[in-house]
């Protein structure tokens, strides 16, 4: 696909494909629900590791607990059971050391991860489409509204021969008048296409964030064909929202066999030391206790919560079946799209031929007199139209060739 010559500084839309990687609405709640997904994992991940706990106190006591002790026949030894003042510290350290079902659910949170970076590449897919829609429609705007001067230059130069010929006597008011509303018409024309500009500018920008400025002209295609569908079909497992779907499943059937696992026994470790000046009998000031504890659950909420993990799983399968068939049916339809695209563009330019070489036979036999003023504002109509028609195909099928790409997995054409 060839560009038309244009500025050097024009815009390509490569650059409002990339401004709006950044800038887009959509591509930044992506972003955020990617980078939310990736701190779950992260704190589901981290659980399975030692936890350190550490706690402290100051406690004032109105009375003092203190039990004398016969160490002999004359001697005795006091034992400070509660000081007054009371001061305790403590550091305990647990490990999880058989958790089936907190692992199952640690690596349903890495699917989970996985899942919200490929929606996020979902949501870069469906922007990008909506960039490209948009500038293509930008700039078959433009074109419309070059197209619309032209043919309202032409009617104010038609209007200035007629006003010549009729003081010339050779025209009637009839045929100038005829010229002047041709021309409002046309100012009708130009005001539209301005519209038209405007909104498809603003329209661009807000899914780019990038105004646009001087952008190229309309690609001009040189009609090769689409590439053949069954081979495009192939790519249709690479694109980012089936990706997504599959790993949504790998979330159902881990999140499904953690609720399994449930049911299994959990062990955990632990180990404590504590400081105080509370020493007891046991005359210690610093003390620790290490130790295993099972547990063990069954009820009817964790088999009901089986139950309904599995059905979720289902409905998820169901889910990413829907997702690959309407990617398939998203690349079946942009490729007859393309088709019909070149058929019109093929057509729309052998129109524009006879509708220009129509126009100028019109003047010609006009200026020798063998032809009436309507012919001539007929004739000018007729091309106009075909220009728009020419514009408007040139327009759906530089768009049908890139959103085909997106629709195969396939890089955009090099050349836009």
């Amino acid at each position: 696909m060839l560009l038309v010559a244009g500025s050097a500084s024009a815009q390509p839309l490569d650059a409002f494909l990339g401004a709006a990687d950044k800038a887009n609405l959509d591509a930044r709640t992506g972003a955020q629900t990617r980078e939310r997904a990736e701190a779950e994992f992260g704190q589901a991940w981290g659980a399975l590791l030692p936890s350190l706990t550490a706690s402290g106190g100051w406690t004032h006591n109105q009375y003092q607990a203190v039990v004398t002790i016969p160490t002999s026949a004359t001697t005795s030894d006091k034992i400070v059971i509660t000081p007054t003042d009371q001061f305790d510290a403590t550091l305990k350290a647990e490990l999880p050391l058989i958790d089936a079902s907190r692992w199952l659910k640690t690596a349903a949170s890495a699917s989970n991860a996985d899942a919200a970076r490929k929606r996020e590449g979902s949501t870069r897919d469906t922007v990008h489409r909506q960039v490209i829609s948009g500038f293509y429609s930008y700039l078959a705007a433009r074109s419309l509204l070059e197209s619309a001067q032209r043919s309202l230059t032409l009617a104010q130069a038609q209007v200035e021969v007629t006003a010549a010929r009729t003081t010339a006597g050779v025209a009637n008011e009839l045929e100038l008048m005829r010229a002047r509303a041709e021309v409002e018409r046309n100012q009708q024309l130009v005001a539209d296409a301005e519209s038209l500009v405007a909104t498809g500018g603003r329209a661009l920008e807000t899914l780019s964030g990038l105004t646009p400025g001087d952008v190229p002209a309309l690609p001009f295609d040189d009609l090769h064909p689409a590439p053949p569908l069954e081979r495009l079909t192939a790519g249709v497992g690479t694109l980012a929202t089936v990706q997504a779907a599959e790993a949504d499943l790998t979330v159902a059937q881990r999140t499904s066999a953690a609720a399994t696992v449930a049911l299994i026994p959990t062990v955990n470790a632990q180990f404590t030391q504590r400081f105080t000046n509370a020493t007891g009998f046991q005359g210690a000031n610093a003390l620790y206790n290490a130790g295993v504890t099972f547990n063990w659950r069954l009820d009817v909420p964790a088999v009901q919560a089986l139950r309904a993990q599995r059905a979720a799983e289902e409905t998820t399968l169901i889910a990413a079946e829907r997702t690959r068939r309407q990617a398939a049916d998203q690349l079946h339809s942009d490729w007859h799209k393309l088709k019909a695209a070149l058929k019109k563009v093929e057509a729309a330019r052998a129109q524009v031929v006879a509708a220009r070489r129509a126009s100028q036979l019109a003047h010609e036999r006009s200026a020798a007199g063998v032809a009436t003023q309507l012919d001539v504002i007929q004739s000018e109509r007729d091309l106009f139209a075909a220009e728009v028609a020419d514009i408007q195909a040139s327009a759906e099928l530089a768009s049908a060739r890139a959103l085909l790409s997106l629709s195969a997995g396939l890089p955009l054409e090099a050349s836009r």
